[in-house]
């Protein structure tokens, strides 16, 4: 009898475990990434832009909407954020094509609590970089991201602010 009691409440705890863990995976899972994000430069500390991340078919897609960085106007050589263009971009990214209104990040794919399997451009290098994206660890509100661009073993990680 007491081996059917033990049992029992062996049982009851094994489903409240995994009752609680699907709840908070599917918790983790409803801070959406898409919105717009303002977006800082981790090596300079400057506001950059900010991006529109939305949803194409099942995949998570990036672009710039709006660039805020003075220095980049200035060092472009242009009169108008308008007038700047991605002319280190790959032809896949949009060679030449105004650095407003540009895909950066493309083809991310939500997986557990991170996205990934997407790709990231560094418009200012060309140079295109493997992706992860996942909510601020400490942030409850969903009102920050961590975006990686890595490849092989080395990486860069910046934090992006919600706008909206």
């Amino acid at each position: 009898m007491k081996r059917i009691i033990c049992l029992s409440n062996i049982l009851v705890f094994v489903s409240l475990l995994i009752t609680t863990t699907l709840f908070a995976q599917t918790s983790i899972n409803k801070k959406d990434i898409v919105g717009v994000w303002k977006t800082v430069d981790d090596e300079t500390g400057r506001t950059k832009s900010h991006i529109e991340i939305f949803k194409k078919g099942a995949k998570y897609h990036g672009k710039i909407i709006k660039l805020l960085d003075p220095e980049t106007l200035k060092n472009s050589g242009k009169e108008r954020f308008e007038d700047i263009k991605c002319d280190q971009c790959p032809a896949d990214y949009g060679i030449n094509q105004p650095l407003i209104g540009l895909e950066i990040v493309k083809n991310m794919q939500q997986k557990r609590s991170k996205y990934a399997g997407g790709s990231i451009i560094d418009p200012k290098k060309g140079k295109v970089y493997t992706c992860t994206i996942w909510m601020g660890d400490s942030d409850k509100a969903g009102n920050t991201l961590k975006v990686r661009g890595w490849v092989a073993m080395f990486y860069r990680t910046q934090t992006w602010y919600r706008v909206k």
